[in-house]
């Protein structure tokens, strides 16, 4: 037990030094690439370890405000950046988790056990539909709705920032598929575990169907549920670059986005984000932050819920 503990920091640390010298590595050498046609010849490959010694420097001494290439506060940015990120993946984990479980409860049929044929249905076109796909379908249904109906206006707004009705399509597009997801495991663990032995025997002793399933069932379901819901999580994160970059989220997915696509590809003249190395390093770390803390504190919370996991580790 002592060594898993020791193990998990070890592992940690060296994920995020993977991720931001990978991403550090990775935007030096594309912009220095003399085949590049944006910043060919510009940067001295041989330079790229005393850069990012330098760049290692100035985080440490928490001086970012020149690290960037453009002209802006880095620490700045990214700190208004992280906090839009992980205000809306909250928002949108949350309602996956609420609409997922309740979802999943309704769609298990208990007598015979099994999982009820329209929730097959659902989760199957969940799990099909790319965010991007639901994102861009509302956008163009919207100015479907607007050019065709004489005084029509936008019902929702599909760009912007903001705490409001700013949040709506961003978090549906981002949270249908881990609902369909988070239904789809727990309605299927749950229909096994209502066919247990166990569960016979207490709806023999006359107790209630409803405290069968939700003080018998779920409580053996629990562990794996949290693991949907780590799941769930890693899809909300590999879908923010897109849905940020959708509807003008200014996030770190749309963040990201802006340092791989270059502003336009026919003038010479691009935006001074596109490529740049720290920024690129700095993303790529918080989302791996993000990525391997949610799946510790996931993994550990199955084992304060499993009995069984205590006692394996």
């Amino acid at each position: 037990m002592r060594i898993s503990w020791l193990w998990r920091p070890l592992f940690l640390l060296a994920v995020l030094i993977g991720a931001n010298f990978g991403g550090f590595t990775y935007a030096y050498l594309a912009r220095s690439t003399a085949g590049n046609p944006f910043f060919g010849n510009q940067s001295d490959t041989n330079a790229l370890i005393p850069d990012y010694l330098a760049y290692i420097e100035q985080v440490g001494a928490i001086s970012l405000s020149d690290v960037a290439v453009y002209g802006d506060s880095f620490g700045r940015v990214l700190r208004e950046a992280t906090i839009a990120s992980l205000g809306l993946l909250t928002i949108a984990l949350a309602v996956s988790i609420a609409l997922g479980v309740g979802v999943g409860l309704a769609g298990v049929r208990v007598r015979p056990p099994g999982v009820r044929t329209w929730l097959t249905v659902f989760t199957t076109i969940g799990l099909a539909t790319p965010s991007f796909f639901f994102g861009r379908l509302t956008v163009a249904l919207f100015f479907l709705l607007v050019i065709n109906v004489p005084g029509a206006a936008m019902p929702l707004p599909i760009r912007g920032y903001g705490w409001d009705e700013h949040l709506i399509l961003p978090v549906i597009a981002l949270a249908l598929r881990p609902t369909a997801q988070i239904a789809q495991i727990m309605a299927g663990l749950l229909a096994g575990e209502l066919g247990r032995q166990y569960i016979v025997a207490a709806r023999g002793r006359g107790l209630p169907e409803s405290r069968v399933v939700r003080r018998h069932a779920l409580r053996n379901v629990w562990a794996p549920i949290f693991q949907a819901m780590a799941g769930a999580m890693r899809l909300l994160v590999g879908e923010l670059i897109v849905v940020e970059w959708l509807f003008g989220w200014p996030g770190l997915g749309a963040l990201l986005a802006a340092t791989l696509i270059p502003a336009g590809f026919t003038s010479a003249s691009v935006e001074s984000r596109f490529l740049d190395p720290p920024l690129v390093a700095s993303l790529l770390t918080i989302f791996a932050m993000i990525f391997v803390l949610t799946d510790m504190f996931v993994g550990q919370l199955a084992r304060s819920l499993d009995p069984r996991q205590r006692t394996a580790g």
